[in-house]
């Protein structure tokens, strides 16, 4: 059996320049064109998974009854959460931080965590979770996720098998607004999966 999953990062927000983790902005006109354009690339859907943040769930919501697909949001699927940086901009970010910095964190996320917010351990280890779930119980042949940038960068870590200490997958990976990452995933005799990035 083979399964198919389109990650797909949300649109443009309406607030750019910010740390945008759990604030809660809402799509601009033009984010909604970027997942309009990026859903053509889907070729079937029937299970539409979202973050409940509203730059995704919005259009999610509207592409899955447009299409008659089952809709399942997921707070799994919500970007890291920043803590106090969270809706800053990152201007000021950069001037005001310290102990830790914002290079500090940028350069080494596994040492370096956001005040009162989520350690990148934990992070991953959420998105880690839902994926293994997905694998474990989930055989819906096509899948769309609508999420964000760093749930996607820890999915490809996790099934590229790069460690936590490599910040390379923060740095070294961009993923721009309305982006479509594919994953194929196999399934052998024993019903295990194995996932594999398509490009």
């Amino acid at each position: 059996m083979q399964q198919t999953w389109y990650f797909i990062r949300h649109g443009q927000p309406q607030v750019t320049g910010h740390m945008l983790g759990h604030s809660n902005v809402a799509l601009s006109k033009l984010g909604w064109q970027q997942l309009s354009q990026a859903v053509e690339s889907v070729t079937s859907g029937a299970l539409v998974f979202s973050s409940p943040l509203k730059r995704c769930k919005e259009f999610a919501q509207h592409y899955a009854q447009l299409h008659g697909y089952q809709f399942e949001l997921d707070a799994s699927l919500k970007e890291m959460d920043f803590g106090d940086w969270d809706g800053q901009p990152y201007e000021s970010l950069w001037q005001l931080t310290h102990k830790p910095t914002l290079g500090q964190f940028w350069q080494s996320p596994h040492l370096y965590s956001p005040p009162n917010g989520e350690s990148l351990l934990e992070f991953r280890r959420r998105v880690e979770q839902w994926w293994c779930f997905q694998l474990d119980s989930n055989r819906n042949p096509h899948n769309v996720v609508f999420t964000h940038a760093g749930v996607i960068k820890q999915l490809v870590a996790h099934v590229l098998q790069i460690p936590i200490s490599n910040s390379s997958v923060f740095s070294a990976l961009e993923i721009e607004y309305g982006k479509v990452l594919k994953v194929c995933v196999y399934y052998d005799e024993q019903d295990k999966g194995w996932p594999k990035v398509v490009f």
